[in-house]
């Protein structure tokens, strides 16, 4: 592996390359720091060892969650396109407050070393400790780490840049988001792509309704309108199983998931697009699935996620008055929780079991 970085900081403490080498071999001999912290050092270790790849679990988009080894070259390359993108300064300060297990973690760590800005980090929980920092020039969170925080909104204020991946947005969060100052992305990508290789802006007056392509990433679509990612730092086109709207050879509007599309009488409907509806009309966070029906072949069941009673009838006097009558959801049905992946997706195959 090259090691010729200027350097790196981490909690304002400078090193060189080959003194973070070092200190991270004497922090893992002496194991005093929590489990969370040394895997960090951990990946200190593997990114600046001989190998020209480092060891991941793919996000599962295209397949199966199974390792594979992905080039430190990429990674260095993703980060770059990202600083490029972003503007990010070598003066700048970042937090990591994501799991170094995932390639989100991993991403903010390479970020760092390359652009050689100061990397805060602290044990990922749903909350991070924003009050702790003076301000914070760039930040990646995940869905639930934003619903805990933005409550905070003088801490809050304090990331000028936020990225934010992993799952969807809640459609109440997005216009909490809307309004404010911050600089927020939302990310497309996985990682086989060394994380994201878009972004779309979802703050401040001039929002994007489409996501931008990174530089240095092509996009097409295959014959099911899902999108197809290519780029000179990865070594095979990656085919996912994204349905997408082209606008042009760099934006793209995601639609949802192939796997997830629900046929129902010979219509195709696309479940995300009907939840963000349906969310509008009701102001609740909802998911949809199709379930097997004798004369439809699928049908459309909602879910609601409330911790009172909820009146199901009234919400389908809402819906019925709101949506095409094949859109129209034939079941109703209210949860106390929607069941989660660790990415913090709503487990669609968790739900089809609490309906039957």
């Amino acid at each position: 592996m090259n090691r010729k970085f200027q350097g790196a900081t981490f909690n304002n403490k400078y090193f060189t390359t080959e003194a973070l080498i070092a200190y991270s071999e004497k922090v893992l001999a002496s194991g005093l720091l929590p489990e969370w912290e040394l895997k960090i050092y951990r990946f200190l270790l593997t990114f600046f060892d001989d190998k020209d790849y480092v060891e991941q679990l793919s996000s599962g988009t295209t397949g199966t969650p199974k390792n594979f080894r992905l080039p430190k070259s990429a990674m260095i390359q993703s980060a770059q396109n990202t600083i490029e993108f972003l503007g990010l300064k070598s003066t700048d300060n970042a937090l990591l407050c994501l799991p170094i297990d995932y390639i989100a973690g991993k991403m903010m760590v390479i970020r760092a070393l390359v652009a050689g800005i100061n990397l805060y980090w602290e044990e990922p929980s749903s909350a991070p400790f924003l009050e702790n920092y003076d301000s914070i020039d760039f930040c990646a969170m995940v869905p639930m780490q934003v619903y805990d925080s933005i409550e905070n909104k003088d801490a809050f204020k304090s990331i000028r840049t936020l990225i934010v991946g992993g799952s969807e947005l809640r459609s109440d969060v997005k216009e909490m988001i809307g309004g404010l100052s911050n600089t927020i992305y939302e990310t497309y990508g996985m990682a086989e792509t060394c994380s994201h290789i878009a972004l779309r802006k979802i703050s401040g007056l001039k929002r994007d309704e489409s996501f931008k392509i990174l530089p240095g990433i092509n996009i097409s679509v295959d014959e099911r309108n899902c999108l197809k990612i290519s780029a000179s730092y990865l070594e095979d086109e990656v085919v996912t199983n994204d349905v997408v709207e082209l606008i042009d050879e760099a934006q793209f509007i995601w639609k949802g998931r192939y796997d997830n599309l629900i046929n129902s009488g010979g219509i195709k409907i696309n479940p995300e697009q009907l939840e963000a509806s349906i969310s509008k009309i009701i102001g609740m966070e909802c998911a949809v699935i199709g379930v097997a029906d004798k004369k439809l072949g699928q049908k459309v069941v909602l879910f609601v996620e409330s911790v009172q009673k909820t009146d199901t009838d009234e919400l389908a006097s809402l819906i019925k008055e709101n949506l095409p009558v094949f859109h129209i959801p034939r079941e109703i049905v209210a949860v106390e929780e929607f069941p989660r992946n660790k990415s913090y997706k709503i487990d669609r195959a968790k739900l089809a079991e609490l309906w039957s």
